[in-house]
């Protein structure tokens, strides 16, 4: 469950609070808008501060957390058929040269099968497993043939400095432009490095839950334009940042 220490914090001076807390004013404010989830260190800090009888719990998670879909060597055979089987209709069954249909096949496995998978990422209790192909085709060919290692990193909360919510309103100039906006997670970790994620429509529904297990592990979750507020309010984030498409 999602702790809302936004209330606790209503009439209370900022820069009084943040004295108390060793935190700014502007992180104050952002927690009292709801666009800063903090961190389970600083959730306790701020209910002990206000003497409030609340229990910080770890989230029950019936499942891991997947951003993106998990590279499975059937799914990557099944794509290799169907690509052979779409060459085999360009070049007429046979109807062309053998060296005709192993070309096609060739330049559609280069070209089509990298662009149908992306990087993912695995979040369980532990950590965050994040994957991340390489930007060559050939080089990402190779390693979802298992030819060349896969590109993955395993993620302790411990290295995370904290992470973006990011809702990215697509210009549209056609209305028959039915393209989902870009909606994605950034995770910034103490080093400085980010990683970018995107997020499916499925998992805007599990992602107050995500935000629940990262604040529990103490991760920080700003949220600017406050999407976790919409999506407790079962508002649709499509219709909420285009009005004027509807």
């Amino acid at each position: 469950m999602l702790v809302d220490v936004s209330k606790i914090l209503k009439n209370d001076s900022d820069q009084d609070i943040a004295k108390q807390l060793g935190i700014s004013a502007t992180e104050i404010e952002l927690i009292k808008n709801k666009q800063l989830y903090p961190s389970q260190t600083l959730t306790k800090k701020i209910i002990q501060l206000a003497k409030q009888p609340i229990t910080v719990t770890q989230p029950a998670l019936e499942k891991n957390f997947q951003f993106g879909q998990t590279i499975k060597i059937r799914r990557v055979i099944i794509s290799i058929i169907f690509i052979i089987f779409v060459s085999l209709l360009f070049t007429g069954f046979g109807y062309q040269p053998f060296w005709v249909f192993l070309l096609v096949v060739l330049i559609s496995l280069f070209v089509t099968l990298p662009s149908c998978f992306n990087d993912y990422w695995l979040i369980n209790e532990k950590n965050i497993k994040a994957v991340k192909f390489n930007n060559l085709g050939i080089i990402k060919l190779a390693q979802l043939l298992h030819l060349t290692p896969m590109p993955q990193r395993v993620i302790p909360y411990s290295e995370i400095d904290h992470i973006n919510i990011f809702y990215h309103k697509r210009i549209r100039t056609s209305p028959f432009d039915i393209n989902p906006d870009v909606f994605q997670l950034t995770c910034t970790l103490k080093n400085n490095q980010e990683l970018t994620i995107n997020v499916n429509a499925k998992l805007e529904e599990e992602l107050i839950d995500l935000v629940a297990e990262l604040n529990y592990q103490n991760v920080a979750i700003y949220d600017q334009q406050k999407v976790i507020l919409a999506l407790s309010k079962k508002q649709n984030l499509f219709q909420k940042f285009n009005p004027s498409f509807l």
